[in-house]
Formats: structure tokens, C-alpha cells, sequence
């Protein structure tokens, strides 16, 4: 099995790269600095000297407030440069497996989002993966499109919330934004495993199992490494950003991953 991975040092790529390398498979990790998804020219001919069985396409405008501040960057990756990957795929009819977001849907309603139902994104980010959702579906038949929700991982969100605990005493956190923090891990193993099974190709949501706001995930974290910091429930309209947020978006996984508090327990476990 040969893979182009963009986006490797992102993440998720920094997870899903060993977990590939414990397969036995060969694979590409690459980045924006080596590899720019949106040059079409150098993505040409860097693709025409190497021969691939598979594409695992990570690399994105993922930034949510930055987007709506940068639009024409956040397309010119999100859309542009998941064109070109998609492109790749067609041209040597391979599998292309494409990790998309829960931003795709507005966050009004009153149940977890199913891959059938309406996509109607809010912000900048979430328009611009949709648009990359539409590229890969227009490319090519033998597509994954992935989306998942409030990713964590080393350096990302649950690590920031340790370190703020060893300054602070409270902190502040929205409670009306609900979502499914998941794991980079469980993700991981999730993506290996639909390469391995030749799952059917479509639209999956892949989340924890479960829902949480930011506030209920916080809390989760303190108690997790019995670190004594209060958390202050917040409305997001009392902490203001560039980019609006779907205040509800738990997807009904197609494909089912641990509970979001088993799973950051394991993950905080590691880190003892």
C-alpha cells in the first residue's frame, strides 16, 4: 500500500503517520513546505513521478476565526487545493479519503446531524470545507469524506487547558456551543480501519460518542488530573469572535467511536 499523506504535521497527521508505519505501509507524509496543495503546476509534477495507491488529504485552512479575517486564503486551501488532490485521484483512479468538518451545518437543530442531511455552514471555514466536500464528489466516485468534530490531540485544545491550570485558578468557558470533542487517536484508528475493510465509499461522520459544551469538556479535563481550577460557564456572546459557531452540532456517527469521556480519560492517562 503506497499513501500521499498531506497535511502530516498537523494533528491528526501526527497521530495517523505511525499508525500507517505500524501497518507495513509505505507512505508519503507531507506538508505545506514541501508539498503546496494549492500550486497546481508543482502538484502535477510531483504526482506524475510517483506512483500511489491511495490519498489521505489533511491538509486545510483549519483556523476557524483566521478564515473569516483571510476568506480568499481559507478557499484557495480548503476548496483550491482539495481540487487539485482531488484531480490527483481521478487522473490515476485511486481512493482519495478527505477529513471534512461538522462546520458544514449551521447548528440549529434539535438532533445529532446525519451525512443525509442539509449542509448550511455559518462561517468562512465551514463554507470553504464544503466547497472541498464538492470538489472530491465532483472528482472522482471513490471517495471517504470524513467529518468529525472539536479534534484533540498532543497541542492541541486539552493540553492548552492544562497548561492554563498551572496559572490560573478559574477560568472562563462557553457552555452554549455543544459538540463531540474526539480524540485524534480514535479518528486515527477509524481512518486505517475503513482503508483496511474497503468500506463503502460516501459521506461518514466520525465523532466521539456522546456530546459535551466547551464548559462540560473543561470541567472533564480538571476533574480527569484532580487539578483544582473552577470553570465559569459563559454564553459565547459574552466572548466575542471573528467567526460565528453552529451552537449545536453533534453528528449521528455512521461510523461509532468510543465515549468522549473514556476516551479523554485514556488520553489524559498517557500523560501521567
Amino acid at each position: 500500500m503506497r499513501i500521499l499523506v498531506t497535511g502530516s504535521t498537523g494533528l491528526l497527521g501526527k497521530s495517523l503517520c505511525p499508525m500507517l508505519d505500524s501497518e507495513g505501509w509505505q507512505y508519503w507524509a507531507c506538508n505545506s513546505k514541501i508539498f503546496d496543495v494549492t500550486n497546481t503546476k508543482m502538484v502535477n509534477e510531483i504526482m506524475n513521478k510517483i506512483s500511489l495507491d491511495f490519498i489521505i488529504h489533511l491538509a486545510g485552512f483549519t483556523n476557524i476565526d483566521q478564515a473569516e479575517d483571510n476568506p480568499e486564503k481559507a478557499y484557495e486551501v480548503n476548496q483550491l487545493g482539495t481540487k487539485n488532490i482531488a484531480n490527483i485521484a481521478k487522473k490515476h483512479n485511486i481512493p482519495i479519503l478527505y477529513v471534512s468538518t461538522d462546520n458544514v451545518f449551521d447548528g440549529t437543530s434539535d438532533k445529532p446531524y446525519k451525512p443525509t442531511d442539509a449542509t448550511n455552514p455559518i462561517n468562512v471555514y465551514g463554507k470553504s470545507k464544503l466547497a472541498g466536500e464538492r470538489e472530491i464528489i465532483k472528482a472522482t466516485k471513490k471517495h471517504y469524506i470524513l467529518r468529525t468534530s472539536w479534534l484533540y490531540g498532543v497541542g492541541g485544545y486539552v493540553d492548552a487547558m492544562l497548561t492554563f491550570s498551572n496559572f490560573r485558578k478559574e477560568i472562563s468557558v462557553v457552555d452554549d456551543q455543544i459538540g463531540c470533542p474526539t480524540w485524534v487517536d480514535d479518528l486515527s484508528r477509524k481512518i486505517v480501519e475503513i482503508i483496511k475493510e474497503q468500506k463503502p465509499f460516501g459521506i461518514y461522520h466520525v465523532a466521539s460518542s456522546g456530546s459535551a459544551s466547551w464548559a462540560d469538556f473543561t470541567k472533564k479535563i480538571f476533574e480527569i488530573k484532580k487539578r483544582n481550577v473552577a470553570v465559569t460557564s459563559i454564553d459565547k456572546s459574552d466572548f466575542p469572535r471573528p467567526a460565528m459557531r453552529p451552537k449545536y452540532c453533534v453528528l449521528d456517527n455512521s461510523e461509532k467511536l468510543p465515549a468522549w469521556q473514556n476516551s479523554l480519560e485514556e488520553y489524559l492517562t498517557a500523560k501521567n
